[in-house]
């Protein structure tokens, strides 16, 4: 729709306007008045901790043992250890973060992924990568926005991901760099079909039991945050390319756009108080895989959507819009709460827009480490006859 695409066209240009410039922040760790969990425990146990020295590297650990989730199948243990750390000088290199999760329902779902946002330092290279292998069952609707949770069925299959990119730093906050993208599935398998055939074997592409796609990426961004892991004020900016080339042994050529816009607003320099934007358009183009359109927790950062299950829409194009509003409860910024809203619309069939998926939400926060600002974040999401609950470290966007 075209007016849904110009309407969008305004929303970026609002979250990348050249306000954001002017904020950036003024130091990459929140004030020793801060209190956070792990200062509470080795308080209270009377554990004796050397004092950090000013200037000196040390890896910043956050670490969840065992919580429950969901991929939109069955429900998931799930563990997750974050490490941020910066590798040049605190005034000029943004904190670099690695997430390693693994999860389990101890049957027929499990797997790990890693994602790293590593910054060179000087903020030379911006160097993101994600690698994921898992064995998944979820659940899938078929195409749009407009899909009935009487559409559903079963998708099962084994998924290896490979996404390494380089950023080279050119002017200020901009970067442009290269990445290689590649996606395999196999074993995949639709079940439980409320229609012969399904609604996956009637797309037509990437249906077989194998399918893979190598690629290569261009790309575009602009990175205010000092520390992507809690933003609390700046601008970020992703423009992607993708092409899958015959030359790379696609079976199927596809390419891909994928336009991301963040901004984080800063309310109260007193008291913390931040409302985050955050827009994303994501196109598709040619004979695209199934497993590889846009659809909800599919994009590159697997986040949107809080209120539906992942994959509960899926389309050729993607619009996708939330905000959030993020504050402290207490003082010294051991807990904390956010209240969101989120809307997304995928093309139908048609390839046209024909309905808005909205969803709302709240949130607690816990200060894990208050050194790389990491929380350990509760987040109930409630959507059009769904209810999705999240817990994780770090915020989402």
């Amino acid at each position: 729709m075209v007016y849904c695409r110009r309407l969008f066209s305004v929303l970026l240009v609002s979250l990348i306007a050249p306000a954001a410039f002017s904020q950036q922040a003024t130091s990459i760790f929140y004030s020793k008045d801060q209190k956070d969990i792990l200062e509470v425990l080795v308080k209270a146990l009377d554990i004796k901790v050397k004092e950090r020295v000013p200037g000196e590297k040390r890896i910043s650990f956050s670490v969840i043992p065992v919580a429950s989730g969901s991929t939109g199948g069955k429900q998931i243990l799930v563990s997750s250890v974050s490490a941020a750390f910066v590798m040049g000088h605190e005034d000029s290199t943004n904190v670099s973060s690695i997430y390693f999760t693994p999860y389990t329902d101890l049957s027929d779902t499990y797997g790990f992924y890693t994602k790293a946002n590593l910054w060179t330092p000087g903020n030379r290279w911006n160097l993101p990568s994600d690698f994921r292998i898992m064995n998944l069952t979820e659940y899938s609707y078929g195409l749009g926005s407009t899909t009935q949770p009487t559409d559903e069925f079963t998708l099962r299959y084994n998924y290896i991901r490979l996404y390494l990119n380089a950023n080279r730093h050119i002017s200020r906050y901009l970067y442009l760099g290269m990445g290689f993208n590649y996606d395999r599935y196999w074993n995949v398998a639709a079940k439980n079909a409320p229609t012969d055939p399904s609604a996956f074997e009637k797309y037509g592409y990437g249906t077989a039991t194998n399918s893979n796609s190598t690629g290569i990426t261009f790309n575009l961004l602009r990175d205010s945050r000092r520390n992507s892991i809690n933003p609390d004020r700046g601008f970020y900016t992703l423009i992607t390319f993708r092409t899958n080339p015959s030359w790379m042994a696609n079976n199927e050529l596809w390419s891909s756009v994928y336009v991301d816009a963040r901004k984080y607003l800063l309310l109260d320099r007193t008291h913390r108080k931040i409302l985050a934007l955050w827009g994303f358009y994501w196109g598709t183009f040619g004979s695209v895989p199934y497993m590889n359109l846009p659809g909800t927790r599919l994009e590159y950062a697997f986040s949107s959507g809080r209120g539906y299950a992942q994959g509960r829409f899926r389309g050729r194009e993607m619009l996708y819009f939330e905000t959030e509003y993020r504050f402290d409860i207490t003082d010294n910024g051991l807990l904390g709460g956010v209240v969101f809203a989120n809307a997304q619309s995928l093309t139908e069939e048609d390839n046209q827009y024909h309905k808005v998926n909205p969803a709302i939400g709240f949130g607690a926060r816990l200060k894990f480490n208050k050194e790389s600002n990491t929380n350990i974040t509760f987040d109930f999401g409630f959507g059009e006859k769904s209810f999705t609950f999240y817990l994780g470290l770090g915020e989402l966007f």
